[in-house]
């Protein structure tokens, strides 16, 4: 998964989880990250950096479109799997000319503005906070002094 897979990956996860707060379908974010299993800082860390404001609906009298909103998001929110044979496989090149299949790491939830999957699995540093960069030419590395 490319760092902007991830990125819009994470993006989605985290307007699902707004929405679904927003129309008090789930009342605090701590129950919508242990609904869905999500990290508690980075479902906390989402709601703070909303208005907070919620208007909540009637369960009971949905307008279909109300309906489809919360259907999506739910949705949404129970494709994110921790389940590491869900993930995409690491890819990086091994010794022998093969592909690493571990399947590639979730970030620490600091690291969640980059994207929550890694593009690489945890013995391929998967783990860094930050994004990689691929080699260049060597001639645009050299900077000037």
């Amino acid at each position: 998964m490319t760092p902007e897979q991830s990125r819009e990956f994470t993006a989605r996860l985290e307007q699902a989880a707004i929405a679904l707060l927003e129309m008090e379908i789930y009342r605090k974010p701590d129950d919508l990250a242990r609904r869905f299993g999500l990290p508690l800082p980075v479902v906390r860390y989402w709601w703070r950096q909303t208005d907070e404001k919620t208007h909540p609906v009637d369960q009971n009298s949905l307008s279909p479109r109300e309906g489809k909103v919360i259907r999506k998001a739910t949705q949404t929110l129970e494709g994110w799997e921790k389940v590491k044979r869900y993930r995409p496989p690491c890819g990086a090149r091994l010794p022998g000319g093969k592909k690493c299949k571990r399947s590639v790491a979730i970030r620490q939830p600091e690291g969640w503005s980059l994207g929550a999957l890694a593009d690489r699995c945890r013995l391929h540093g998967g783990h860094s906070k930050r994004v990689r960069r691929l080699p260049t030419g060597e001639d645009e590395q050299e900077t000037p002094t």
